[in-house]
């Protein structure tokens, strides 16, 4: 049986994005998981199960296909998916089809607090 994992499972290469993240979820005490290939990722979901996973489009194998791949777990069907890409109606437009939100680059800090559901204050 998976453990439920509380946190955020981050899926990039990126080392300036995974440090971001841990920064802006510390603040508020939320974990953060992070692999730098898909491969260890979907690994480490055989025995977890996140709150929310995000993809980077700089990932060794297409975040749509790793996507694509974490939906037909039934376990994980419930799990809130996104994609960070760069500004593209292509990109948005695959994301639709693979029912994951899309997350247009640059991260920022209201972005990935909307993806999860946290309450921004007064930022908006």
């Amino acid at each position: 049986m998976a453990a439920e994992y509380p946190g955020l499972l981050l899926l990039s290469r990126n080392e300036a994005l995974r440090a971001y993240v841990d920064l802006l979820l510390s603040e508020r005490g939320i974990p953060v998981r992070h692999f730098d290939n898909a491969k260890e990722g979907l690994f480490w979901l055989v025995d977890n199960t996140p709150r929310h996973i995000l993809l980077d489009e700089d990932l060794d194998l297409d975040p749509f296909s790793v996507a694509n791949r974490i939906r037909h777990v039934k376990r994980l069907k419930s799990v809130s998916i996104a994609v960070l890409i760069p500004p593209s109606e292509k990109l948005r437009t695959t994301a639709e089809v693979v029912r994951v939100k899309a997350i247009e680059k640059p991260l920022t800090r209201e972005k990935l607090f909307r993806f999860l559901d946290l309450l921004l204050g007064s930022a908006s």
